[in-house]
């Protein structure tokens, strides 16, 4: 079977792959360091069976990342697997369409399994973790950054495009990876200079920097 792994953190994905690689498993893996170099292996590779993402990573996220498979209707089971357990994030990437949640922390051979029942089609979350998930509250709490961003009446796709003009990609990157027009991309950029009464985008970016926004 052929995984996609997203992760920005290089030593742990070459050591999955390696894993899911040896010849008692038999997978062939992906490996994606951004969430834009993991929307390129989609498009070079199209025989993907199962995606894995973490969800913290710099710039675009693992949850933006699910957002765009599902915009791109690309119908590709997806599995988070993260160090960092928040249960607000973890729902959040469950309500966009992930199957699953796995931690690193489990033992090499647990998240083979769990990878193997992926790929039939079994969804996994940790044990309690259901509870957890059904306990908590409908509305999330508000971040620092979404408080910055309703105040500046920013949307979170602006959010998106402000990061990547942050990562140096132009309107035309940035259009492919959130599967939008360039025209959209421009009008983002244009509600994004005039909430921050700026000219450019490096003045956009620092603004942003300054606000706490990035």
């Amino acid at each position: 079977m052929n995984i996609l792994h997203l992760d920005d953190h290089q030593l742990f994905a070459e050591g999955l792959r390696a894993v899911l690689q040896q010849p008692s498993v038999g997978h062939r893996v992906v490996s994606a360091y951004d969430v834009e170099s993991a929307l390129g292996a989609l498009d070079e590779h199209g025989d993907i069976d199962l995606v894995l993402t973490d969800l913290q990573m710099p710039g675009l996220d693992g949850q933006a990342f699910i957002q765009a498979l599902f915009q791109r209707g690309l119908m590709i089971p997806v599995l988070v697997m993260s160090a960092v357990e928040d249960l607000w994030a973890i729902r959040r990437a469950l309500d966009a369409g992930a199957m699953g949640f796995v931690p690193k922390a489990l033992e090499t051979q647990d998240i083979v399994s769990i990878i193997q029942r992926a790929l039939e089609g079994e969804p996994y979350l940790p044990a309690g973790m259901v509870d957890k998930l059904q306990a908590m509250p409908s509305d999330a709490p508000e971040n620092g950054i979404e408080r910055v961003a309703k105040r500046y009446q920013i949307t979170p796709r602006q959010l998106d495009v402000l990061r990547l003009m942050r990562d140096g990609c132009s309107n035309r990157e940035i259009a492919q990876v959130l599967s939008i027009s360039e025209h959209t991309v421009k009008s983002h950029g244009q509600v994004l200079f005039q909430a921050f009464e700026v000219s450019n985008r490096l003045e956009c970016v620092r603004y942003a920097e300054r606000a706490g926004l990035l």
